[in-house]
């Protein structure tokens, strides 16, 4: 059982780390990464980096990873390449042909795979691999496009929509695979996130018991992991911003929340909710209730979260927060990580007694 004093490197036996948003953008380390992960290791968690980007082999991206301080071999990263490649020869044999849309990484897990590579529709292929390429071209997709009409099966490594990069959010695998899918009428499978097989494969390959996954997408990384039933980290480095996270539905709410990586190697908070008669303590990953039915019944309208020095309260109208006195969070405001952890909490329990919550949260800047 985890305590409060634990850090979460050491609640854990495992770490799946995103990389886009969580480890780098583009060619830069996000600050505090590359030293927090090693920290981590050295304490004794292993690591996985679990990627949705195709392009590279997993070479290409652990040399990355260790250029920029990362402790980093291939057999350290999983990517949704490989994964793809796996649904590709469980669903059409170990001998099938493969058009693949994609760059060196999507061509390697496919080739490791022992599958066949064509490179035309009118090679009959079994299957469409389609993966994020930035060289990727009108007539690729529409290669893909006709092959999918004579009857290929569609997989896609992904469905990110963007990827961000140092200059912003950049074009991602889904907007392409949406070109094609609006063209066939066919929508894809995927293997990457944020279906659960990429964390659960992760993990497999670790045979880690109590995994932790660390990300910035609520939509990719965040909704695998809560879909593959592993706890997660959430860091505000990437793409989801603290009002974001606010107003995440049930399906993308993470375990725990940080500004930026150097939370994987500090104690996390006692999360207090407080109903009614009952309370219930979060000291980590598991949940103590010490009333009883909480959260449950009329007494779910209204609460109060206590997160160190900060409170927050709930009611099916909205939220309030109080640090050393009330902030107003509608007009937006700036936080300490404990008056962040508790307006989130609240925020969920408010909105699952029916608040809109939509004008009550402004934007959040979390400091330390």
């Amino acid at each position: 059982m985890s305590t409060p004093d634990q850090t979460l490197a050491e609640r854990y036996d495992v770490g799946l780390f995103d990389l886009d948003g969580v480890c780098y953008l583009g060619n830069e380390a996000i600050e505090h990464a590359p030293e927090e992960v090693a920290r981590a290791v050295a304490g004794g968690l292993r690591h996985v980096y679990v990627t949705n980007n195709a392009s590279r082999t997993t070479d290409e991206v652990a040399r990355h990873l260790a250029a920029l301080g990362f402790p980093a071999v291939a057999a350290d990263v999983v990517t949704s390449a490989q994964v793809g490649a796996d649904i590709a020869a469980r669903r059409c044999g170990e001998e099938a042909k493969i058009l693949v849309i994609g760059g060196a990484g999507l061509i390697g897990a496919v080739e490791e795979r022992g599958l066949k590579i064509v490179h035309s529709a009118d090679d009959g292929p079994d299957a469409v691999l389609q993966g994020f390429f930035q060289d990727v071209t009108w007539h690729d997709l529409s290669e893909a496009a006709l092959a999918i009409r004579a009857g290929a099966l569609y997989i896609a490594t992904n469905l990110d929509l963007v990827i961000p990069r140092e200059r912003g959010l950049m074009v991602g695998n889904g907007a392409l695979v949406g070109a094609v899918s609006l063209s066939t009428g066919v929508k894809p499978i995927s293997g990457g996130k944020p279906e659960p097989e990429i964390f659960l494969a992760a993990a497999r390959g670790l045979d880690s018991r109590k995994p932790l996954a660390i990300g910035d997408n609520l939509d990719t990384d965040i909704k695998g992991a809560v879909s593959a039933g592993i706890d997660c980290l959430h860091v505000l480095t990437g793409l989801a911003s603290a009002r974001n996270i606010c107003l995440a539905p049930p399906e993308v709410r993470p375990t725990f929340l940080c500004d930026d990586m150097r939370g994987l190697n500090e104690p996390y908070p006692e999360v207090l909710i407080e109903v009614g008669d009952g309370r219930s303590r979060q000291t980590g990953d598991e949940l103590i209730d010490d009333g009883e039915e909480i959260g449950s019944g009329a007494d779910a309208k209204a609460g109060t979260v206590t997160v160190g020095s900060a409170q927050a309260r709930w009611t099916e109208s909205g939220v309030r927060l109080f640090g050393e006195r009330e902030i107003d969070v509608a007009g937006g405001a700036t936080l300490n990580l404990d008056e962040y952890r508790a307006l989130v909490h609240a925020a969920w329990k408010a909105a699952d007694a029916g608040a809109d919550l939509d004008a009550a949260v402004g934007e959040i800047t979390v400091v330390r």
